[in-house]
């Protein structure tokens, strides 16, 4: 429940950070508050909902719902929260002419079956077979019931998913009276700026090294989100890796990473993913139309393009 600030509340208030670890990355939140006894039991609640949600949304769980529906093509009584996020990236398939698409599961499990294997062919002819089974409008949804329309299919949250839980925490915050705040789920949101108007600052990791900071941005508000093929690699060259196409099962390999900010973190999460897959044509058509959106793009000759409406 939000509770008002008093004038000498504000006057006190300073930085407290929680870090942990969630959906394979570290994830860290960052408030304002006076003391850290204000903070505990918000933080408390914020950390019950990141590890419900990741009950969910996560792969790495043989009982989350996720991994219950990719088991047998359907899933009885999904949560709200698993419908919302399915309604969600249907529309940014939709949006997005299938640049993004959660039914890439399928294309995953391949790349990791011939992660060792040369025989090109054999990848091939069975990434014929599967390309078929990815759209997510083989995804039918009635009432609290999700079934796939073929047999074979399977989704991934992991172009979205971080994204959507840094949101749901930072409206958490928020309800309890938090809005000078930085969620990091692998993904940032931010609730407002920091306390006394500086921006949160963002370094983004160099897709090159993965260790140096590349650059600097800055966030008053709203998500950021980055893509790159660097995540997860299946061939020791990087041409193969978990970022895909959905149209043609290829991994994406126009940009060496891709950072989007916009109004949450659930859309720059869906676009960097999707963005990884455009031209910048056609990048540039789309922010066009949503104001809110910048793009970083850096390309693999180290060069950098920055797109905004």
């Amino acid at each position: 429940m939000a509770w008002p600030l008093s004038a000498e509340y504000r006057q006190n208030l300073q930085l407290f950070r929680w870090e942990g670890y969630a959906l394979g990355a570290d994830t860290e939140i960052q408030l304002y508050a006076s003391n850290k006894s204000d903070v505990e039991d918000t933080i408390s609640y914020v950390t019950e909902l990141i590890a419900k949600l990741e009950g969910i949304f996560s792969l790495y769980d043989p009982e989350s719902e996720i991994n219950m529906l990719n088991s047998i093509g359907a899933l009885e009584a999904a949560s709200a929260d698993m419908i919302e996020l399915i309604n969600i990236s249907k529309s940014f398939s939709v949006k997005t002419n299938g640049a993004f698409d959660v039914t890439v599961q399928p294309l995953w499990e391949l790349y990791d079956r011939y992660r060792d294997d040369g025989d090109q062919l054999a990848f091939d002819r069975d990434l014929k077979d599967i390309v078929p089974l990815i759209g997510s409008d083989k995804i039918k949804i009635d009432d609290r019931k999700v079934t796939f329309f073929e047999e074979g299919m399977a989704i991934s949250f992991n172009g979205i998913a971080q994204g959507y839980i840094t949101d749901k925490a930072v409206a958490l915050l928020k309800e309890n009276g938090f809005t000078n705040t930085l969620v990091d789920v692998g993904e940032y949101s931010a609730g407002g700026p920091q306390w006394g108007g500086d921006p949160w600052r963002i370094g983004l990791l160099d897709p090159f090294d993965q260790i140096s900071v590349a650059d600097v941005l800055e966030l008053n508000g709203g998500g950021l989100a980055t893509s790159g093929g660097y995540g997860t690699v299946f061939a020791d060259d990087g041409s193969k890796h978990h970022l895909f196409n959905p149209i043609t099962g290829l991994s994406a390999n126009q940009y060496a990473s891709v950072t989007v900010t916009a109004n949450n973190a659930t859309t720059a999460d869906a676009l960097s993913t999707a963005f990884s897959n455009m031209s910048s044509e056609a990048i540039k058509e789309y922010v066009k139309r949503h104001p809110d959106l910048r793009v970083r793009l850096t390309h693999y000759n180290g060069e950098v393009a920055r797109i905004s409406p």
